[in-house]
C-alpha cells in the first residue's frame, strides 16, 4: 500500500519569523533561456526574513553563486554592521557544494537547506521569485522590450518591489524597514517608455546637433542614475536629466493599449461579447442573413471579421460567409401523354 499508494503531501506554513534584520536570509537561485544584454545567465535572489528587503544579483556561471553570496554578506557587514546567522535554501547543486558549505561556516552561519527535489520548503524565496518574474515580464510585454533585456526588467522590479508596501510589515515598504526613512518614489518612471535624453556638448557631434535623443528608458543603476537603451547601436546611456513620454513606447509597432474592461464573475443581462456603445438596437445587418432579392446569380461575398484589440492576439480573425436564403421547392412541370 505504501508503494502504490503515497503521494507528495502538503506542507505547513512556517510560523518561524526572524527578530531583527538580517537575522534569516533566504536564497534560491534561477536560470534563463536566453543570455542576458551583457551575457548572463543566472540571477541569485537573497530576501531578509524581518523586513522582507530583497537583493538580486546577475550571474554568468551557476558557479559564481558562491562570489555572489561573499559579496552579499561583505556588504551586509560593511553597510548595517550586522552579522547573517542562518541561511535557508534549497538543495541545488550550487548550494550543496563542499566550497559554499565551508564559506557559510567559516563565518559562523547556520544553514537550513530543504531536501532534494521540495523546494516548497524553501517557499519564501520560491513566492518571491515567482512575484519578480511576474513583475518583470508584464513590464518587458508592455514595453514590447526584446527577450535579451530580461536583466534590465528583473533589476527594476526588485527596485519597485523594495519600495512597495507589504501587508505583513502594516503596510510599511521594505526599505523603510531598512534604512529608518521613507523611500521617494520620485524617481520612478513607466518602464521601456520613451525619453528624450539631454546630450552633453562633449558628446555631441557639433553644435549644430540635436541637445537631446529619444531613447528607451530601462531602469535605475545602483548608483540612482537613470539606464536608458541609445540607438542605432544600442548602448546603454546613463543621464541624470531626460523628459520622459510615459505614454510611448518605441519599441511597440501597435498602439498600446489604454484600458481594459474586466467582466466579473457575476451574472450579467448584457452580452459580453457585444461592444459598450452597441446594444443591439440599431439596424445592422447579420452576417448570416439572407441575401436580398435579384443576388441570386451573384458570387457570395465573404467578409473577414474585425479582430477586437483586447481579444488574444493568438487568435487568427475567423472569415463569416454570407448564406444564400432557402428556396422554395421546383414544382415539377406536367407530362404530356
Amino acid at each position: 500500500c505504501a508503494q502504490g499508494k503515497m503521494s507528495q503531501r502538503h506542507y505547513a506554513p512556517s510560523s518561524r519569523r526572524a527578530t531583527r534584520p538580517f537575522e534569516l536570509i533566504h536564497s534560491d537561485l534561477k536560470e534563463f533561456p536566453l543570455v542576458s544584454y551583457h551575457k548572463y545567465k543566472y540571477i541569485i535572489t537573497f530576501i531578509d526574513d524581518y523586513t522582507s528587503y530583497a537583493s538580486v544579483m546577475c550571474l554568468r556561471k551557476k558557479s559564481a553563486a558562491i562570489t555572489a553570496t561573499e559579496h552579499f554578506l561583505a556588504h551586509v557587514k560593511t553597510q548595517f554592521n550586522v552579522d547573517v546567522t542562518q541561511w535557508m535554501s534549497d538543495g541545488g547543486g550550487e548550494y550543496k557544494s563542499d566550497a559554499f558549505d565551508r564559506m557559510l561556516k567559516e563565518r559562523g552561519i547556520k544553514i537550513l537547506q530543504s531536501p532534494p527535489n521540495t523546494s516548497q520548503i524553501n517557499g519564501r524565496a520560491e513566492r518571491f521569485m515567482r512575484t519578480i518574474s511576474d513583475k518583470a515580464e508584464s513590464m518587458r510585454f508592455q514595453a514590447c522590450i526584446p527577450d535579451s533585456y530580461w536583466e534590465f526588467a528583473v533589476m527594476y522590479a526588485v527596485h519597485i518591489y523594495n519600495r512597495t508596501p507589504v501587508r505583513r510589515l502594516q503596510w510599511r515598504t521594505p526599505y523603510e524597514l531598512i534604512y529608518n526613512d521613507q523611500p521617494s518614489i520620485a524617481h520612478l518612471r513607466v518602464f521601456g517608455c520613451a525619453a528624450y535624453v539631454h546630450i552633453s556638448d562633449k558628446i555631441r557631434r557639433n553644435k549644430l546637433a540635436p541637445k537631446s535623443e529619444l531613447m528607451l528608458f530601462l531602469g535605475i543603476d545602483p548608483q540612482g542614475n537613470w539606464m536608458f537603451m541609445r540607438g542605432p547601436n544600442n548602448v546603454v546611456f546613463r543621464s541624470a536629466q531626460a523628459l520622459f513620454d510615459e505614454t510611448r513606447f518605441p519599441r511597440c509597432t501597435r498602439e498600446p493599449r489604454k484600458h481594459v474592461q474586466i467582466l466579473s464573475g457575476a451574472p450579467d443581462d448584457t452580452d459580453p461579447a457585444i461592444p459598450i456603445a452597441d446594444d443591439g438596437d440599431h439596424d445592422l445587418p447579420s452576417p448570416h442573413a439572407a441575401s436580398p432579392p435579384g443576388d441570386e446569380d451573384r458570387r457570395d461575398d465573404v467578409d473577414l471579421a474585425p479582430q477586437d484589440s483586447f481579444s488574444d492576439p493568438s487568435s487568427a480573425p475567423q472569415r463569416v460567409a454570407r448564406v444564400r436564403a432557402p428556396q422554395p421547392p421546383k414544382t415539377p412541370r406536367p407530362v404530356r401523354t
